[in-house]
């Protein structure tokens, strides 16, 4: 307890600025990583003070802004100078243009989209949610039976397997991390092999996909520059117009070092002089699958009906 002007009775101390600046000052000079914790676990109750006080929950979540709080105070820590304030006044600062961000996306996204009435809903005529199930049903088949895997081990095959029922059943939604952590939890990989697994599965399915998108204009490599898909463009006098379109759509926000391991013989190691230059060879095992890959799934059909399986011999 603190008393002041305002909290003549006292109030309770949410941010130890003294014990906080003392912590930046190891940090800064140590670059110990559990020092750093240790400050954002100090700012964690001057955080959640100034998203209640702000009522910025009206427009996200309140774990989602301590999310994107905490990733925010990680990058400026660093950048503290107590010379120019408090640490209490830095934090605080940080905070705030941060929630201020998040407020601001929010509305701008909410403007984009309007509420669905029920009199326009009262016109529409249609078994859309029996469509629906159909076509995700029908979805499903076809990735299920066109996906093709080069991995050898029993293991990883199986995670590839749970991979693509885990897209199918979230609808292409989860994001790549989440889906890689919760596989190195239940099958118990690394760090770098879950997220290898999860590229090569989302690029086969991709490939699986791709005939099935609208047409779009062919992408010049030019338009790729100052973007963070600007490295594919080093590549793009290996392939045609066509080829480079398919490539981009194929490979966005996908790992570089797909173009090295999507060949067998390079995934012992992502490090180019241990492995030979970029060739035609790779471009198109990325664009076209590797001729040698087997079906992930089994195909067992009966008369009355379709059913797939996993291959688990």
């Amino acid at each position: 307890m603190f008393t002041s002007k305002h909290n003549p009775r006292g109030a309770t101390l949410h941010c130890d600025n003294g014990r906080i600046e003392s912590l930046i000052a190891e940090y800064q000079s140590t670059g110990d990583i559990r020092t750093l914790a240790s400050i954002i676990d100090l700012t964690q109750d001057r955080a959640l003070t100034l998203i209640r006080f702000h009522k910025t929950t009206r427009y996200r979540r309140e774990d989602e802004l301590l999310s994107d709080v905490n990733l925010k105070l990680l990058k400026a820590i660093g950048k503290f100078n107590p010379a120019k304030g408090s640490a209490f006044s830095f934090l605080s600062h940080v905070i705030f243009t941060t929630l201020r961000t998040c407020v601001t996306t929010a509305r701008k996204h909410s403007s984009q989209y309007v509420e669905f009435d029920e009199a326009a809903a009262s016109k529409l005529i249609t078994n859309g949610e029996t469509q629906s199930r159909d076509a995700i049903d029908d979805l499903a088949y076809r990735i299920r039976f066109g996906v093709k895997s080069t991995v050898t081990d029993p293991g990883e095959a199986d995670m590839q397997r749970w991979y693509v029922d885990s897209f199918i059943d979230g609808a292409f939604e989860l994001r790549r991390h989440q889906c890689a952590n919760a596989a190195m939890a239940v099958y118990g990989v690394s760090h770098s092999r879950s997220r290898e697994l999860y590229d090569l599965t989302m690029l086969e399915l991709r490939r699986i996909l791709y005939d099935d998108l609208k047409r779009r204009q062919p992408i010049a490599p030019g338009r790729l520059l100052g973007s963070r898909l600007a490295w594919m463009a080093r590549y793009a006098n290996l392939m045609n117009s066509d080829e480079f379109t398919k490539f981009v759509t194929l490979m966005r926000n996908l790992a570089p070092y797909l173009l090295l391991i999507i060949n067998p013989e390079n995934r012992k190691s992502h490090r180019l002089d241990r492995n030979p230059a970029i060739g035609r060879r790779n471009v198109e095992l990325i664009i076209n699958g590797d001729p040698d890959a087997t079906p992930l799934f089994n195909e067992n059909i009966s008369d009355d009906k379709v059913t797939i399986t996993g291959d688990f011999s």
